[in-house]
Parts: C-alpha cells; structure tokens; sequence
C-alpha cells in the first residue's frame, strides 16, 4: 500500500497596509472587512446575523452602555458595565451612532425582555470582534 501525503495549499497573505484597513473596516462596519479582501459571500452573512443580533436586541429595549467619566472609566466600581461595554464597542461606528440617536440609552428594567435584549448587544459586538480575527487569520494567508 502506498501512503499519500496531504498538501496543504499555501496561501498567499496580503500586505500589511490591506491587513489593517480589511480589520479596521470589519470593526467599523460588520463584514466590510472581508468584502475587502474580496470574501463576498462571507462578508453578507456576517453583516446580516451581527446587523439582525443588534436590531433584535434593541426591539427586546436592550441597553447600551456609555463609557462615562475618565476617572470612573479606570476606577474598580461597577466593572460588569465596563465588560459590558467592551463588548458593546466591538459593533463599531453603530454603537457610538445608536448612542447619538439616543436609541437604547435609558434603562428599560421594566421590560421582561430587557436583559435579553442587553445580551443580544453585547454578543453583537463580540462576534464582530470575532470576525475582524477571522478577517486577519485570512489577511495573513492563514485560513482560506
């Protein structure tokens, strides 16, 4: 019996500058930074699940969080919402928009789908952070 060997295909990685713009476009925007690297059809499907994630949580009265005052920012006091916030942030120029248009920024504790909602934001930006890596490993020629 004869062994065969399994090559993998070498991928071409791209360069540096096209690194950083393709993750920081896909922090900016949910999937744009794929659709720089020519990755079409992913770049949809990560747009529309993070895009429907963050509207589904601001129709269960979600919340999101601000980063407050500098001194309180860095101080060991309410940390859940810090933790809450850096997830929050991974949605990009939506969330800072969100909070301009004054949606989803008052507590709505009385709504039963409010944690829910809260949730389905932080997750949002999570799996968004979650996709930049991916628009990354690609970048770099790691992953196909």
């Amino acid at each position: 019996m004869t062994e065969t060997t399994h090559v993998e295909p070498k991928l071409a990685p791209v360069a540096i500058s096209k690194q950083a713009v393709a993750c920081l476009a896909g922090w900016m925007i949910p999937g744009a930074g794929h659709a720089v690297l020519g990755r079409y059809g992913r770049a949809l499907l990560i747009f529309t699940s993070i895009s429907l994630m963050i509207v589904l949580g601001l129709a269960m009265h979600g919340h999101l969080y601000a980063p407050g005052e500098l001194d309180t920012l860095f101080a060991f006091k309410d940390v859940l919402s810090k933790v809450y916030l850096v997830g929050q942030m991974g949605m990009g120029v939506v969330h800072p928009l969100l909070r301009v248009l004054k949606v989803g920024v008052e507590f709505q504790y009385k709504q039963p789908t409010y944690e829910y909602g809260t949730h389905f934001l932080v997750v949002a930006g999570l799996l968004n952070f979650l996709a930049v890596f991916d628009a990354f490993d690609i970048a770099k020629g790691r992953k196909a």
